[in-house]
């Protein structure tokens, strides 16, 4: 597992603007959604006024079937990820360019209101999204990573910047927090030497 620090994220994505996949991958930096979920996300799950995302079918490999939408039916409940402003902003500024590609290909247009498609509008393979990562990260000169590794990024982010464990853990849509613990322990700070003074400044308190 390896993980980009602020300034290689800043690098990266400023390199990716202009890209067909900045929203791919500014979707997953900004949300820590794995890549099925965001290849599977369709403008109804977008809710603009709220500012969330509601996951409800990655599209995952199915073998004798290809990349197919799947359900998530089996899981407690759909995952709603809060977005911030500039996450919506760039979705919006997304959406009327698809609405260009639209009306330049007319009839030839698969409206499957996909938010990550092809030119057509059809759903996006995940390997060319993987192909495209590899490129950029090449000409961008940052750190090898895999696709997964920004769901890691996202959430050592948070919790460097001091966020409960418990909140990133349903963020990322983990069954519960010792999922993400068990992934991302070694990225909470340790402050274990700092026991022994909060013990003695609470009883002096009351002393």
């Amino acid at each position: 597992m390896k993980i980009w620090s602020l300034g290689q994220i800043d690098t990266f994505l400023e390199h990716c603007k202009g890209e067909r996949h900045y929203l791919t991958f500014m979707l997953a930096i900004y949300t820590g959604l794995r890549r099925g979920e965001i290849l599977g996300l369709k403008w109804s799950d977008i809710d603009f006024i709220n500012k969330t995302i509601s996951v409800q079918r990655p599209l995952a490999y199915i073998p004798k079937k290809g990349y197919i939408l799947t359900s998530t039916k089996t899981r407690k409940s759909n995952q709603i990820v809060p977005i911030s402003d500039m996450v919506g902003k760039e979705l919006v500024k997304y959406r009327k360019q698809q609405e260009i590609w639209k009306e330049q290909l007319g009839e030839l247009y698969q409206d499957e209101d996909f938010v990550i498609c092809t030119e057509t509008g059809s759903k996006q393979d995940p390997r060319n999204v993987l192909r495209a990562l590899k490129r950029l990260i090449i000409t961008s000169n940052v750190t090898q990573i895999r696709f997964h590794d920004f769901r890691h990024t996202h959430a050592s982010i948070l919790i460097s910047k001091g966020v409960d464990v418990v909140k990133v853990s349903k963020r990322l849509g983990h069954a519960n927090a010792k999922i993400t613990l068990d992934t991302n322990a070694h990225l909470v700070p340790n402050e274990d030497n700092d026991l022994a003074e909060v013990f003695e400044k609470a009883l002096k308190k009351i002393s």
